[in-house]
C-alpha cells in the first residue's frame, strides 16, 4: 500500500512539473509547514479561489506540508512589497513603481509620511493582510510587522552574496523566500544541522541574491546611504557608510551617542560604527547627520532606523571563589569601569583590522554576551558584557585582529587584564589572564600570544572573560567573529 502510494504521488509531481514546463506562465510551489493556501495565494497575488481551482482543491482549508501546487507566474507584474533601504523616502518609493505618495500612505496606514524606518516592509498592492504600521510610540517587537516574500525588481543587477540577520519569529523559509532563494540553498550556504533551530541575532549568509532596486533620494554631492544591517539588534553593532562624490567630513547621532566617522580614502567615504547598547528597548529611533563639504555649506540627512531586542537570557547563582565576594562592591566596580571607558571610548580614525575578527582561544564558550546574572544567590541584576571562554590555567590567549595595546593593568574584577585599540573606536579586552606577554604601546598581530587564561579577579574558575567595545559601548564580541565590519 505504501508503495503504491509513493508512484501516485510520484506521478503527480511529474505531472506537475510536465505542465509548468510546457507553460512557461506556471510554476511549481512546494507547501512549507505553517503555509495556508491564504498566504500562497497572497504571495503570488491571487486569490484563494483562483489558487484553489487551477489545482482542483475542493477544500481550501486542506493542504499538507510537502503538496506541490501549480502557481501562475506573471513576472512583469509589481511585487507585492518593498523593503526601505537607507536613503529612501516614500516619495522616492513611489517614483520607482509608479505609485502616488498617498496610495502607498494608504496601503500601509501611514499618517505620517516621515515615520518611514530603514527596514520597513511596505504593502505595493491591496491585501487583506497589510501590515499595521504605526507612526506615534517607537514599535515594540510585537508590532514589527513581519518580513513578507518580495519578488525584487532587479535592474539587471547581477547576484551577489549578503549576510541576514535573523529577527525574533523569523523561520528559514519565511527568509530564504523574502529573498528568492529557496530552503535548501540556504541550509547549505550556512551548513544548518537543523534549519528549524535558527535564534533571534544569529547571521545567515544568502547566496546569490539579487539586490533589491533602490529608490534612494539623496541631496548632491552624497551618492550613497548605508545601514549595515538594515536592522539593529540591542548588544550589537551597526555600521553607517556615506559615499559621494567630492570630499566630505560627516558627523551625526544615534541612540543619544555622538557617531565618529573615519574618512577613507581621499574622503569620498566616511564609516561609523555603532554600538547599541544592551538595554536599548525595541522601537524606532533617529539617525541624523550633518554633511559638510568643501565649501562650507552643511547638508543635513536623516532616516528612521529599527532596534530589535537581543532575546539575551538569565544566569543565576554564580558561585564566586570564597575569599572573592567583596569584589561585588558597586564601588569597586563602578571605579574599575571608569578607567576602561576613559580608555576604550576613544577614536583612532585609523583602521588596523581588516575583516572578521579570529578567536582569542581555542576552547569552549562557558558564558555568552548579554546575560544577566546573580552572584552567591544576590540579586539578578549585573549584565555579562562579553564572552567567557572555559580553560585551565595557561590556556593561550590569541589577538584576534590586529592592533595596538592601550592597557596593561591587575584590576580588582577583571584581575591581569589587557586592551587592544583595532582603530575606528573599537577595542577588545582580556580579563583574569594568569600572565600577560604584551606591553602597553605594543603592535600586536592576528593569532599573536598575548598571555595566559587564569582565575584572577573575580571570577568562579579560572577563564577567559572576552569584551569587545564600539564607540565607547559594550556589544556582543561574537558577532564579529563571523561578520566583517570593515
Amino acid at each position: 500500500m505504501r508503495l503504491r502510494c509513493l508512484i501516485v504521488l510520484t506521478l503527480m509531481l511529474l505531472a506537475a512539473v510536465a505542465q509548468a514546463q510546457e507553460n512557461s506562465n506556471l510554476t511549481v510551489h512546494v507547501v512549507q509547514r505553517g503555509e495556508n493556501l491564504f498566504r500562497i495565494a497572497l504571495h503570488y497575488g491571487l486569490t484563494t479561489e483562483e489558487l484553489a481551482q487551477l489545482n482542483g482543491i475542493t477544500n481550501p482549508n486542506s493542504i499538507q506540508v510537502g503538496q506541490r501546487l501549480l502557481v501562475p507566474v506573471q513576472g512583469s507584474t509589481l511585487p507585492q512589497v518593498h523593503t526601505v533601504q537607507p536613503g529612501e523616502t516614500l516619495q522616492s518609493i513611489g517614483n520607482l513603481y509608479g505609485i502616488s505618495v498617498e496610495t502607498l500612505a494608504s496601503l500601509n496606514n501611514l499618517t505620517d509620511p516621515n515615520s518611514l524606518y530603514i527596514g520597513q516592509v511596505l504593502n505595493l498592492v491591496a491585501s487583506d493582510a497589510a501590515p499595521q504600521n504605526t507612526t506615534s510610540a517607537p514599535l515594540e517587537v510585537a508590532d514589527i510587522p513581519p518580513l513578507e516574500a518580495a519578488a525584487l525588481p532587479t535592474g539587471g543587477q547581477q547576484p551577489t552574496t549578503i549576510i541576514h540577520t535573523v529577527l525574533p519569529g523569523e523561520t528559514v523559509f519565511r527568509i530564504a523566500t523574502a529573498y528568492g532563494t529557496t530552503v535548501n540553498a540556504v541550509v547549505e550556504a550556512n551548513s544548518l544541522g537543523d534549519p528549524e533551530f535558527i535564534v533571534a541575532g544569529q547571521t545567515l549568509v544568502i547566496p546569490n541574491v539579487v539586490p533589491p532596486q533602490l529608490a534612494t533620494d539623496l541631496p548632491a554631492p552624497i551618492t550613497g546611504l548605508e545601514l549595515l544591517p538594515l536592522v539593529l539588534i540591542e548588544g550589537q553593532t551597526g555600521r553607517v557608510r556615506l559615499t559621494a562624490n567630492a570630499p566630505l567630513t560627516v558627523s551625526g547621532t544615534f541612540l543619544d551617542q555622538s557617531l565618529n566617522f573615519a574618512a577613507e580614502g581621499s574622503g569620498e567615504r566616511s564609516t561609523a560604527l555603532i554600538g547599541v547598547p544592551v538595554g536599548t528597548p525595541a522601537g524606532v529611533y533617529p539617525l541624523t547627520l550633518t554633511v559638510t563639504d568643501g565649501n562650507g555649506a552643511q547638508i543635513p540627512i536623516s532616516a528612521n532606523v529599527q532596534v530589535v531586542a537581543g532575546g539575551y537570557s538569565l544566569e543565576t547563582d554564580i558561585r564566586l571563589i570564597e575569599d572573592r565576594t567583596n569584589l561585588l562592591d558597586t564601588a569597586v566596580e563602578d571605579a574599575e569601569l571608569n578607567i576602561l571607558r576613559s580608555v576604550m571610548s576613544r577614536f583612532n580614525p585609523e583602521r588596523y583590522f581588516d575583516g572578521a575578527m579570529g578567536l582569542p582561544a581555542a576552547a569552549t564558550i562557558t558564558s555568552a554576551f548579554g546575560f544577566t546574572r546573580s552572584y552567591n544567590g544576590g540579586a539578578v541584576q549585573r549584565v555579562h558584557t562579553g564572552t567567557d571562554f572555559g580553560g585551565a590555567p595557561g590556556t593561550p590567549i590569541y589577538a584576534p585582529a590586529p592592533g595596538r595595546v592601550v592597557l596593561t593593568d591587575t584590576l580588582n574584577v577583571r584581575g591581569v587584564a589587557t586592551v587592544i585599540d583595532h582603530g575606528w573606536g573599537v577595542y577588545t579586552g582580556y580579563w583574569h589572564q594568569t600572565e600577560r606577554y604584551v606591553q602597553l604601546g605594543d603592535t600586536v598581530s592576528t593569532g599573536q600570544v598575548i598571555g595566559t587564561m587564569g582565575a584572577t579577579g573575580r571570577v568562579s574558575g579560572p577563564h577567559l572573560h572576552w569584551e569587545l567595545w564600539v564607540n565607547g559601548v559594550p556589544v556582543d564580541p561574537m558577532q564579529w567573529v563571523i561578520f566583517s565590519f570593515s
